[in-house]
């Protein structure tokens, strides 16, 4: 056996291991590394090293269902890449344009440019249908996309609770949102309705989730995680 591969295998065996898997046949327990390199990076540092100088479409740019000039995230990242927007909800498109360089979309069919990056953040949790989102954003002429979306796994203590008394459930959410993510269940939709492979995923801005997805080149497989 190559000295590296052996060497590598023992590292692996000598990793911690979770009581689950001991708990739970074979066949449901799923591991996905997550990264803690951006745990304590406040938000929008992390986006901006991410995206500076690169070519960017930004879905979900006008923090619907308010727009906050000055807590706009996208008016903040157009100071550090070239910044393009896309959003269904356009209302706000007027009051945002003369803050900004480039071009804003609500439509996929006008979306017509290429980017180094499809950044999308807390957007998929909002979207009736996961499968065609992700369709659509496949289309863009784009080499990496960066999704962002709440973790179920890290927002369990200060999110959710039962009242057993009361019979209630009570969950600190968006009343917008249909579903809560985990590190699986992201690379699982990403892995069932795209050619992408993920590249990274990370625990981020205390609440969420961070995937760097990127298409495949033509004959190579995703990497099993």
């Amino acid at each position: 056996m190559n000295p590296a591969i052996a060497a590598e295998r023992k590292d692996l065996a000598d990793l911690p291991v979770s009581p689950l898997e001991y708990a739970h046949q074979k066949y449901f327990v799923q591991k996905v590394p997550v990264s803690e390199a951006l745990v304590g990076v406040p938000r929008l540092d992390a986006l901006v090293a991410l995206c500076a100088d690169k070519r960017v479409l930004h879905v979900g740019c006008v923090d619907w269902p308010i727009t906050d000039l000055k807590r706009s995230l996208h008016l903040q990242l157009d100071a550090h890449c070239t910044l393009d927007g896309f959003d269904i909800h356009d209302d706000a498109f007027e009051l945002m344009r003369p803050h900004l360089k480039g071009q804003l979309f609500s439509d996929w069919a006008d979306v017509k440019g290429e980017y180094d990056i499809v950044l999308v953040p807390e957007v998929m949790e909002h979207v009736p249908d996961v499968q065609g989102f992700l369709r659509q954003l496949g289309a863009v002429n784009a080499a990496q996309y960066i999704i962002t979306v709440p973790d179920a796994y890290s927002c369990f203590r200060r999110h959710f609770d039962y009242s057993s008394g009361a019979q209630t459930f009570v969950e600190v959410v968006h009343p917008d949102h249909n579903c809560w993510y985990t590190p699986y269940t992201l690379a699982n939709v990403i892995r069932k309705y795209t050619p992408w492979q993920v590249d990274g995923m990370f625990f981020f801005n205390g609440m969420s989730l961070l995937a760097v997805a990127s298409r495949m080149e033509a004959g190579a497989e995703v990497a099993e995680p």
